[in-house]
């Protein structure tokens, strides 16, 4: 190797070095002058984008209506509070303890105003590379308000921030809550009327776009763009506020005296439009607060659990049970309100007539099976009328094979049964059935008077609408009219009738039967005093063979019964209280709805003059009269017991009961003319009696007696409940409350 060569080696380095330098500043300027010139566009709107930050706007979503507008749901305005660290350290680095003072201050008010944790809040203050922390969310205009003062008096306008937000009310709480549903903390819908109709309901968000750089600051520029927001459109729905609110007092009544094991419901419907005028489970829960567990008892049993992940899906199944609508996703056997709908199917088929008549022994035998009649003794030879009146199983059994498979299925798929009912709101189920082809003669016989196939109270109200208004299966609904912003109308329900079932005639017969039921039958304990009502009890058994047999009472009602408006069904699920039948748990809350319902609707009572005769009348103001003037006005008044008085003086000093009280036209009333302390006698046991023997003990004890559900003679009615409990201390004139039953047999 010679001396020349490390030099030569060394040159050629350079030169090769050199060529790599040039060639990569090639590479640098083509790909700057490719991005400057042909991908400018690309990554100018790229820097764009993340300088351009879009703020929502929320939009407000749609009022929920009853059908007289009354609001049963509806948004407002609150507000999100939060801090920005980064503000609240700026101009504080150098003074470390007056920054800890003024965190510590900020921490302290937000701490009580929001009624916060003064611990995180203040963690979050020290946060100082952030300019957002949410410190209170949805919070109220009366707390915003209080936040809003605490900024101005101490000049931290940079330092905490309110944003508006919108939240979901529910003016009424737990009213209607199975229909209504409820939203999410998004407010988009979850349940009920606010899942179904959540796309016409939240509208459309609007926002503003504004520059600001990676740290959410505000630009030099002042570039910004507002886009408003289109607000959801409203409902009114065909839920009457009152109605519900009398239909919810009823079947609360109904669970706090029978103790159901699952619950009751109740609806309440147009006949002839479908319209749902009540819809109601209970229990029920507070919208404003619905994932609250609101049996307080099974809320405790779910604490109890140990097991994290078997407190979770206990936690989710007693929600997902206490959000359910029974109504409409409950499938159940429907017992003797179903014979309606066989009744009104074997008429238009010609298969019996009012002169039929049946034997019934008290059973049927077929193919090893024996199906019992409710009364076990048999009745005998039996009337078709009859046979519906006293809800006899051996009857109907001979009915519905008249009919056929064929036949049945025909008349069970018209009325309704093997679809949905096509109600707005989510969640409606279908029961199980037998087809004509799967249909045994044990099958068809069991399913005459209401067992082995299964239905929903939608559906069997639905039907028995259909069998009394003329034979008209119609589309319940809950939702009238969609509404906009401006309270314009933008759709309105048209009533829909899916088919005619059966012939008027044969309608007219059935509301004729039907209203026999409840002047003649057990279902007396369903009549109201002034109206024509037609019915149908109902007692399926629930669960057979188990430890014990449970049961489902049931009744559906129309009026009035010579032209059906309103129809009402109440189910109570598995009572525990002794009673199972539906004539004597259901029937009584039906009449107290309709005696409520009928007047608020505008149809005026026509009494009978046996019914003239029991009414009650108002008692007169007569403190301040003389003696002679007080029963004068007495007798004025309608009054025939007359007055008791007590004491020596001359003019009435107070009276029982108070003006006002409601007594019977044959009542007393106990007129006091001194200080002569108030008489009491003790509170007899009627309980249990009849209603003649139960007035006639209380009347001996000088109480005035009001008695509700039925007012039979017949030794079968008796006393169910009494508004003083035996063995009370109660002033002698006190009106005494009593609700009686018929013994009844479905």
């Amino acid at each position: 190797m010679t001396a020349g060569t490390p030099v030569k080696m060394k040159n050629r380095l350079h030169k090769k070095v050199s060529a790599v330098a040039v060639l990569l500043v090639l590479v640098i300027v083509a790909n700057l002058f490719r991005i400057s010139i042909f991908q400018y566009g690309f990554y100018d709107d790229y820097a764009n984008s993340h300088q351009l930050r879009p703020e929502t706007i929320k939009a407000q979503r749609g009022t929920i209506y009853d059908r007289n507008m009354e609001v049963l749901a509806q948004s407002a305005t609150v507000w999100d509070i939060s801090i920005s660290p980064k503000d609240i350290a700026s101009g504080y680095q150098e003074k470390p303890e007056e920054l800890a003072a003024k965190r510590e201050k900020i921490a302290k008010g937000l701490a009580e105003i929001l009624d916060g944790d003064y611990e995180d809040i203040l963690k979050r203050t020290e946060k100082t590379s952030s300019q957002y922390e949410l410190v209170g969310k949805k919070v109220e205009k009366e707390t915003a308000d209080a936040v809003r003062s605490f900024i101005k008096e101490n000049k931290y306008t940079n330092e905490i921030n309110l944003t508006e937000n919108v939240k979901r009310y529910y003016p009424n709480n737990e009213l209607a809550s199975s229909v209504i549903g409820f939203t999410g903390s998004d407010l988009q819908g979850l349940y009920g009327i606010e899942s179904k109709y959540d796309s016409v309901l939240k509208g459309t968000d609007g926002y503003v776009v504004a520059l600001k750089n990676a740290l959410s600051e505000n630009m030099p520029q002042s570039y910004e763009q507002r886009y408003d927001p289109v607000d959801g459109n409203s409902l009114r729905l065909t839920i009457d506020e009152n109605i519900q609110s009398f239909v919810e007092k009823t079947l609360k009544d109904v669970v706090a005296q029978h103790n159901p094991v699952g619950g009751a419901c109740a609806i309440v419907m147009d006949c002839n439009t479908g319209a749902v005028l009540a819809m109601a489970d209970y229990p029920n829960y507070d919208l404003n607060n619905p994932f609250t567990i609101y049996d307080e008892a099974l809320a405790q049993s779910i604490l109890e659990i140990t097991d994290e992940t078997e407190q979770k899906e206990a936690r989710s199944t007693a929600l997902s049970s206490q959000w359910t609508n029974k109504n409409i996703s409950y499938t159940y056997h429907p017992g003797s309100t179903f014979k309606t709908v066989v009744a009104a199917a074997a008429l238009e088929e010609d298969k019996v007539s009012l002169a039929s008549s049946f034997y019934c022994p008290g059973y049927v035998k077929m193919s090893g099976y024996t199906m019992r009649c409710n009364q076990r003794s048999g009745h005998g030879q039996i009337s078709f009328t009859d046979a519906l009146v006293h809800s006899c199983n051996p009857a109907f059994i001979n009915i519905g094979l008249s009919l056929g498979a064929e036949s049945f299925y025909e008349y069970y798929c018209g009325f309704g049964f093997t679809e949905k009912s096509g109600i707005d709101l989510p969640g409606e189920q279908i029961g199980t059935y037998y087809t004509a082809s799967n249909m045994t003669d044990i099958s068809l016989a069991s399913s005459s008077f209401g067992q082995s196939q299964s239905v929903t109270p939608l559906q069997l109200i639905t039907a028995v609408c259909a069998v009394t208004n003329g034979g008209y299966l119609v589309e319940p609904y809950v939702v009238e009219d969609v509404l906009d912003s401006d309270g314009n109308v933008v759709s309105s329900h048209d009533t829909k009738i899916r088919r005619q079932v059966v012939s008027e005639e044969t309608s007219a017969t059935m509301r004729s039967l039907m209203e026999e039921v409840v002047n003649a039958g057990g279902g007396t304990n369903g009549s109201v005093k002034g109206y024509r009502i037609a019915a149908k009890s109902g007692t399926s058994q629930k669960t057979l063979g188990a430890e014990k047999d449970t049961y489902i009472a049931s009744y559906v009602a129309v009026a009035p019964a010579d032209d059906p408006q309103i129809a009402v069904y109440v189910m109570v699920d598995e009572p525990t209280s002794g009673d199972i039948y539906g004539g004597v748990i259901s029937a009584p809350a039906v009449a107290a709805i309709m005696a409520d319902t009928l007047p608020y609707l505008g149809y005026s009572p026509n009494y009978t003059e046996e019914e003239l005769e029991s009414m009650e009348t108002t008692v007169p103001l007569l403190t301040g009269r003389d003696v002679a003037g007080a029963k004068n006005k007495l007798i004025a008044s309608g009054i025939t017991g007359g007055a008791i008085v007590k004491g020596s003086g001359s003019s009435v000093v107070r009276q029982v009961p108070a003006s006002g009280a409601k007594i019977p036209k044959d009542g007393k009333v106990i007129l006091y003319t001194d200080d002569t302390e108030q008489e009491t006698v003790t509170m007899p046991k009627v309980v249990g009696l009849t209603p003649s023997a139960a007035k006639q003990k209380l009347k001996q004890c000088n109480l005035n007696v009001t008695v509700s559900g039925s007012t039979s003679s017949s030794a079968k009615t008796t006393v169910q409940t009494q508004s003083v409990a035996e063995g009370a201390a109660v002033a002698i004139g006190t009106v005494i409350e009593l609700t009686c039953v018929s013994e009844t047999l479905d």
